[in-house]
């Protein structure tokens, strides 16, 4: 039996389908020329003739970043689409049990279940942490 209902699966592959390509559509808007001819990503996007060179160095700094941010985005939206096309959807990378379902609605790119994720945070020193 497939760890998440056949409905799920094709909701859940609808979203992630609609995602990707609302992720490339904002890649090539960044990446694309605009109506200089220059995408938003490159380093002198930001500068006119006037411009304060910081300010424009800081926004295609941004630029950048969120380019990058949206590329490793894609990357887990394809992953997520390869494991549901392949029937591993909804198994955890980590430990190979099920992952909840409503892990999965909440965050359709998850690879590992609550449990190991906490363990994942605490070994690197990431996530929230405790809160009072």
């Amino acid at each position: 039996m497939p760890p998440i209902s056949s409905e799920l699966q094709d909701q859940i592959g609808k979203r992630l389908r609609k995602d990707r390509e609302d992720m490339l559509a904002a890649i090539h808007a960044r990446t694309d020329g605009d109506t200089d001819d220059r995408p938003a990503i490159s380093p002198m996007a930001h500068m006119g003739s006037n411009d304060d060179a910081p300010a424009g160095e800081m926004l295609s700094h941004n630029e950048e970043h969120l380019a990058e941010h949206e590329s490793h985005l894609l990357a887990d939206i394809d992953a997520a689409l390869g494991r549901l096309e392949a029937g591993g959807y909804g198994i955890c990378a980590r430990c190979g049990m099920a992952i909840p379902e409503a892990r999965l609605v909440a965050t359709p790119t998850v690879q590992t279940c609550i449990g190991c994720q906490e363990e994942i945070e605490r070994e690197q020193h990431t996530g929230r942490g405790p809160s009072m």
